[in-house]
């Protein structure tokens, strides 16, 4: 009897729910980026997390040989 009632409401809760599907989410990869300014090179790490939001660190002097 208590299945039975547990089946019809999970049913009902199916039906009138529309069902979702979780996105993978962005990869945590790391990478540079550089510019050049004035004559000279600054970089710096950015990072995606897995919420696809990109978060930067301070931009550093760096050789000029990064900035091609």
């Amino acid at each position: 009897m208590i299945q039975s009632v547990t089946r019809r409401v999970i049913r009902a809760v199916e039906v009138l729910l529309p069902k979702t599907t979780a996105d993978a989410g962005c990869p945590p990869d790391s990478y540079m980026q550089y510019k050049y300014i004035g004559g000279v090179c600054f970089g710096r790490v950015c990072s995606t997390n897995s919420a696809c939001v990109t978060h930067c660190g301070t931009w550093y002097s760096y050789s000029n040989n990064y900035c091609s």
